[in-house]
């Protein structure tokens, strides 16, 4: 190679996925994508394709191929094959279906899934092979590392406890960057961070802004990040902080972000002469047929299911507020009440709002109204709670709300952690003072009881419940499945039990 010969390298990234492989209506831009890298791939050999994670859940597609027919190959999987990708990060959402799940649909990629500090954890070994690869393109040597936000990580589910541990991102960051330059005699290092930027961050739920947005840290700290591809956020973002550029694609494979890197060859090495990073509009482009093709049968299986129709219950099932599941009994609640029971027969249950700004159900139900419910693969799970703890998560839950215009709104934590109960009577008196709010009848503070909640609830409500004893595991079946069976049956419905009031 001549001395000032340059060489053009393509990086072109995607993040958040979720699985939205469905075309047409749905909107999913992954085929289109995948023409854009067709094209750019014949304009230059030198093309690197990296997702940052988060590519297996947060859809109903996601949700069908991981609880519904986890025996097929997972068309995400069979798209990010068939479209080169070089490497791809570790979302913590990756492991909303369990271990099991995630290891077989990494196995069957054909490119490596990177996270430094995902790790064994008795050897603490990376769980992932290895947290880096190294892509050399003539001369040029690009090392790439993952990386997953240890924030994110937090709480995210019991069944990896006892095989994974999640290290600090900084910590682990510093090790293997530092291994990275001192071996590998890289020119260009590229941290897939499956995590945000600080400066963007728009969270209000505290659980999950510490350490989960910390791009700016890794750069300010490491000081020899050349591309740092964040993620999370689910916003597109070019910039650049000192000497690092840092990007974020969106979600849902709506847009790229396509980062063009120039190098000028010196005497013994190479110079990074130029970077330049661009969003690319999507839909100004074609899908690839091909694409299409090889996910056909998939996205009608899909859509088969989703509008099967299993219910035409005459019960409303309709949530119109936070206040309709919080403030009073009502009939979607009961239907979580009546699935935790049949799940575990235990006279205490605790449900949580399944998602922020929950609607429930309407009279005719199929398939994808179960999964907007309930989109969350959350399990039963069968614990011994004091009564105390009953009554402090309760106290956690109403400390939260607040009273605006005569009506009840979440305040700092986000919906899914206002609990509701049944088996005792309780009174909430929103006049009082916050954690002082609660008066439970027929339970005795210092007594144990039985009782079912979902593993959500159980493993974020762990700072107050701290170790208790787990009588029976998490039962086989998701929420959504039992909700589904209930509504079902032919003679099911809900029956309301009225044993709390709130008064504001």
């Amino acid at each position: 190679m001549e001395k000032n010969e340059r060489i053009s390298v393509d990086v072109i990234t995607t993040t958040d996925m979720h699985s939205q492989f469905l075309n047409g209506n749905y909107g999913s831009n992954i085929y289109r994508a995948g023409q854009y890298v067709k094209d750019i791939r014949k304009r230059n050999k030198h093309v690197l394709l990296l997702d940052s994670g988060g590519s297996l859940a947060g859809s109903l597609p996601a949700y069908y191929y991981a609880i519904v027919a986890p025996y097929k190959r997972h068309p995400m999987i069979k798209l990010m094959n068939a479209m080169q990708y070089d490497a791809s990060g570790i979302s913590s959402d990756e492991f909303k279906f369990g271990l099991s799940f995630l290891t077989r649909s990494v196995s069957l990629a054909r490119f490596p899934w990177l996270s430094a500090n995902i790790e064994y954890n008795m050897t603490r070994e990376p769980y992932f092979s290895t947290p880096y690869v190294i892509k050399q393109y003539q001369d040029v040597r690009i090392g790439i590392i993952g990386l997953t936000a240890d924030g994110l990580m937090k709480n995210e589910y019991a069944e990896m406890e006892p095989d994974v541990k999640i290290e600090k991102t900084l910590l682990s960051a510093k090790r293997w960057i530092r291994y990275i330059h001192e071996t590998e005699k890289i020119d260009f290092l590229i941290v897939i961070y499956h995590g945000g930027l600080d400066k963007i961050s728009q969270t209000t739920n505290s659980r999950h802004s510490e350490n989960a947005n910390e791009a700016e840290k890794l750069i300010r700290e490491m000081g020899v990040i050349d591309l740092i591809i964040t993620a999370h956020q689910h916003q597109t973002v070019i910039g650049k902080d000192n000497e690092t550029v840092y990007v974020q694609a969106g979600q849902n494979a709506e847009e790229l972000v396509h980062i063009n890197i120039q190098f000028k060859k010196r005497t013994n090495s190479y110079e990074i002469e130029h970077v330049n990073a661009e969003a690319i509009n999507l839909n100004q482009h074609n899908e690839d047929e091909a694409l299409l093709k090889l996910t056909y049968y998939d996205r009608k299986a899909v859509t088969h299911w989703s509008n099967e129709i299993i219910s035409e219950t005459s019960c409303s099932l309709q949530v119109n507020s936070l206040e309709d599941m919080v403030a009073g009994s009502h009939h979607f609640t009961q239907l979580l009440h009546d699935s935790l029971r049949y799940a575990f027969n235990n006279n205490i249950t605790c449900v949580n709002v399944p998602r922020n700004g929950e609607q429930g159900l309407k009279q005719q139900i199929q398939n994808k109204d179960i999964y907007e419910a309930y989109p969350h693969p959350d399990k039963p799970i069968d614990i011994t709670l004091l009564g105390q703890q009953i009554k402090d998560i309760l106290e956690y839950s109403y400390a939260h709300l607040e009273i605006e215009d005569d009506h009840l709104k979440q305040t700092v934590i986000d919906e899914t952690l206002c609990t509701q109960w049944q088996g005792f009577n309780y009174e909430v008196n929103m006049k009082k003072p916050p954690f002082q709010r609660v008066t439970i009848k027929g339970i005795d503070l210092n007594g144990s009881y039985r009782v079912t909640m979902t593993d959500y609830c159980f493993r974020n409500y762990q700072f107050i419940i701290g170790d208790v004893i787990v009588n029976r595991d998490s039962f086989e079946y998701p929420m959504s499945f039992i909700m589904t069976k209930l509504l079902n049956t032919h003679d099911y419905r809900p029956q309301i039990k009225n044993n709390f009031i709130v008064n504001s």
